[in-house]
C-alpha cells in the first residue's frame, strides 16, 4: 500500500515539472517571438533609414553631367521593320536612359535635387537596314554649362552590325553606348568645353533647370 501511495506522490511531482516546464517553454517561445519582431522591426527601421540618407547624398552629388532626354522620343516611338517587313516600335528615350546610365558612370538624369557640372540635352535617331542587317545611329547633344548657356553642339554617328528580330534591345542598347563614348571622348577633348567646364561652381547647375528644355 505504501509503495503504491509513493508511486501516486511521484507521479504527481512528475506531473507538476512536467507542467512547469510547459509554462516555462510557452513563456520562453512568446519571449522570443516579441523580441524576434522588435529586431525584424529594427532592421527594416535601419535600413529604410540607410537607404534615405544614401538617396540624399547621391542627389546631392555634383555630377559631371546630367542627362536631358524630351519625353517626346518616348512617346511617340519610331518604327524599325526587318526584312520580312516584320515591324518593331522602339522607345528611344527609355533605352538611352538605360545606356547612359552605364556608358557614363558619373553621370544624372537632369532632374530635381541633382547637380552636374554640364547638362547633355541629348537627340537620338537610329535607323535599321535589314539588306545590312545594321544599325545606324545619330547622336546629337546641346551642351549647357552651369549658367545655363549652350556652350557647344555635338554630333556622333556610329553603326552597329545585329538583327533587330534577335532581342533589338540589347544591339540598340550597344550603339547608343558606343555613342554615348564617342560624345563623352569629344567632349573631353575639346579645350574650350574642358576650359569653361572646370571651373565649377559649389554645386554646379541643378536638375530642375532641364524644365525648360522640354
Amino acid at each position: 500500500m505504501a509503495g503504491i501511495i509513493q508511486k501516486n506522490n511521484i507521479k504527481k511531482i512528475f506531473m507538476k515539472l512536467v507542467s512547469k516546464f510547459d509554462v516555462i517553454s510557452t513563456y520562453l517561445c512568446y519571449y522570443n517571438s516579441k523580441m524576434l519582431k522588435i529586431l525584424i522591426t529594427f532592421s527594416i527601421f535601419f535600413t529604410l533609414v540607410s537607404q534615405c540618407i544614401t538617396s540624399e547624398v547621391k542627389a546631392n552629388t555634383n555630377y559631371d553631367y546630367l542627362i536631358h532626354i524630351d519625353e517626346s522620343f518616348d512617346k511617340h516611338p519610331i518604327h524599325l521593320v526587318d526584312f520580312r517587313w516584320q515591324g518593331y516600335w522602339i522607345k528611344q528615350g527609355s533605352l538611352l536612359k538605360k545606356a547612359a546610365s552605364s556608358a557614363l558612370p558619373n553621370s544624372a538624369l537632369c532632374e530635381k535635387g541633382n547637380y552636374g557640372n554640364l547638362v547633355l540635352s541629348l537627340d537620338p535617331h537610329i535607323f535599321y537596314n535589314p539588306q545590312m542587317t545594321t544599325f545606324y545611329g545619330t547622336l546629337k547633344a546641346k551642351i549647357y554649362n552651369q549658367d545655363g548657356k549652350v556652350i557647344k553642339k555635338v554630333k556622333v554617328e556610329d553603326e552597329l552590325v545585329g538583327r533587330i528580330g534577335i532581342l533589338h534591345e540589347i544591339s540598340i542598347d550597344k550603339l547608343y553606348k558606343k555613342l554615348l563614348l564617342e560624345l563623352d571622348t569629344q567632349i573631353k577633348n575639346d579645350s574650350e568645353i574642358n576650359i569653361r567646364g572646370s571651373i565649377k561652381k559649389s554645386q554646379g547647375i541643378e536638375g530642375t533647370f532641364c524644365l525648360m528644355l522640354d
